[in-house]
């Protein structure tokens, strides 16, 4: 058994346009510090990368599209394993600043990092039609041909219903890959799921299809987490385990509350053109109506009272918040699958994404020996105090829709060494479905 040191960081090969820092050409660059990016809301991941050079040798290596490699791992001592990270980007945009002039010419260069599949999509065009098949199958057709670069494509629940038929197939018209994708993803439902609701991102082992809703109630777990604050302590007499939470931070994200009304909106009232159905009572379900239909285990559980608080505020006209053109586009598809259509599946989506946005959220922070072991899409255990005498112990299941793993080795003009080498960071929401 070895001291422990959570937070320390080996990097093993940082590589840009086939240079590497770590081994044969450790003059070119020093690495000072980079950030991973990993967030369901995208097929690909970003980074940042802070490095310095001396007499102009940038030059040589950093420009547009060049490939950043970074490979690195926080060495356990514990009897756990350790886990290495590897990641290959190319360089999306970078700045630059003088440190000092005179002989050494040092730079510090700030280089913005994206994952290969930003460009499979931003220099590729779908044209193709799509019918008599399942819309998770139109969609995997157009990932594997254009997008997949990383890892195979999983996708959790298959959709219900053909996204297209012999006499009106589904068009794809000068689409970009994953625009393409995401609008069949957004006609699709899932028997299993009412609530549709659906997710295509990148994590780490590949990629993810299916059902928001599903990650948040079935996705695998990468790791468990507990806070243990000790009050006046400083990190070092804090951080005596590898699955600390260093510290934790509830926010409520900026934009999200003023989505409410209008997300309730959508739900409160709908009309069904193809069936001449209007589900609406006084500009919507009216207010018992519409508590009835919240009234369900993932609304109650995670918005209590609060949702229906703000039936009064949402109460807007037959239409609610649909989109005209999207309830006609829809014909192209059989109204037994179209989410407009029978089996209000557009109004489960708007009743679970009203109550995502209510949801308790919170940034997460712990070190890199256990933050490695999460990637975005993942499920993590976190048990926390509550109460400053006899606190109260809580423990819970938080989905992570998005992370940042940081990685700072030194900082300043002096090459300062950092104590705190790699943490991670986790987006957490708190979902009791």
């Amino acid at each position: 058994m070895g001291i422990i040191q959570p937070t320390k960081a080996e990097l093993r090969r940082c590589e840009i346009a086939g240079l590497n820092y770590v081994v044969g050409n450790s003059n070119m660059f020093h690495v000072k510090e980079f950030r991973i990016y990993e967030d369901i809301c995208k097929t690909y991941f970003t980074g940042q990368l802070v490095i310095e050079t001396s007499m102009n040798t940038g030059e040589l290596m950093i420009a547009p599209t060049v490939e950043v490699f970074i490979d690195f791992s926080c060495p356990r001592s514990d009897g756990g394993t350790t886990k290495r990270y590897q990641e290959r980007f190319r360089i999306y945009s970078y700045e630059s600043r003088p440190l000092s002039g005179g002989a050494d010419a040092r730079m510090e260069h700030t280089i913005q990092l994206i994952g290969q599949e930003y460009y499979n999509d931003k220099h590729n065009v779908v044209t193709q039609n799509f019918k008599n098949e399942t819309g998770t199958s139109a969609a995997r057709k157009i990932h594997n041909q254009y997008i997949q670069s990383n890892g195979g494509l999983d996708i959790r629940i298959p959709s219900t219903g053909l996204i297209g038929q012999d006499r009106t197939p589904h068009q794809t018209i000068n689409k970009k890959p994953v625009k393409a994708v995401h609008d069949i993803l957004d006609r699709v439902v899932y028997s299993s799921y009412k609530t549709c609701a659906p997710i295509y991102f990148r994590n780490k082992p590949g990629y993810v299809m299916g059902p928001l809703q599903e990650s948040l109630e079935r996705g695998p777990v990468g790791d468990s987490f507990v806070h243990k604050p000790i009050q006046g302590a400083n990190i070092g007499d804090t951080l005596y385990g590898y699955n600390n939470i260093i510290h934790l931070r509830p926010l409520t994200p900026p934009g999200e509350s003023s989505g409410v009304v209008a997300g309730m909106a959508s739900t409160s009232s709908s009309i069904d053109l193809k069936n001449r159905k209007f589900s609406f009572k006084s500009g919507g379900l009216g207010s018992s109506g519409l508590k009835k239909f919240l009234n369900t285990s993932w609304i109650k559980n995670t918005v209590g009272d609060r949702g229906t608080a703000m039936l009064a505020e949402a109460m807007k006209g037959p239409l609610g918040g649909q989109n005209l053109f999207n309830v006609l586009d829809g014909w192209n598809q059989s109204p037994s699958v179209t989410k407009n259509g029978p089996g209000g599946y557009n109004q489960s989506q708007e009743a679970f994404l009203t109550a995502l946005t209510y949801s308790q959220k919170y940034w997460i922070s712990v070190p890199g020996q256990s933050g490695v072991n999460v990637t975005c899409g993942d499920r993590i255990y976190v048990t926390y105090p509550i109460g400053t005498q006899n606190p109260r112990l809580v423990s819970r299941t938080l989905f992570v829709p998005r992370l940042i793993h940081e990685v700072k080795f030194t900082e300043g003009p002096q090459r300062k060494t950092m104590i705190v080498n790699a943490t991670t960071d986790l987006y957490c929401v708190l979902w009791q479905g």
